[in-house]
């Protein structure tokens, strides 16, 4: 294992009104699946759990804020709804309760 992180957000502190943060945290892609979930709850939990899956991974990784862009950083599902992200070295799980997200990376020693 190279890394490990963990990040948790609590989703009260997200506002679902300000635009310029969203799109600064999701990809293009993340964003397109955001705007499909039907609830603000929905929403919060997602925003949320890429905010921690973004902030678990530059841990992991050694890096500070600005180091590695969030868009650089895409966490998509798999067909079974299991999160990814877009480096084939990591992996990362996503979990909510209630006023909290929170996410564990681990980053593969074969980097």
């Amino acid at each position: 294992m190279q890394g490990i992180g963990v990040d948790i957000v609590e989703l009260d502190r997200l506002d679902l009104g300000h635009h310029a943060f969203i799109q600064k945290v999701l990809t293009v892609k993340e964003f397109e699946i955001y705007k499909t979930l039907k609830s603000d709850v929905r929403k919060k939990e997602y925003l949320g759990g890429r905010f921690a899956g973004k902030e678990a991974y530059l841990k992991a990784r050694n890096k500070g804020l600005g180091e590695i862009s969030f868009q650089d950083i895409e966490i998509l599902n798999d067909e079974t709804g299991c999160p990814y992200l877009n480096d084939e070295y990591a992996m990362i799980s996503i979990s909510h309760e209630k006023h909290y997200a929170i996410a564990f990376v681990v980053i593969k020693k074969n980097r």
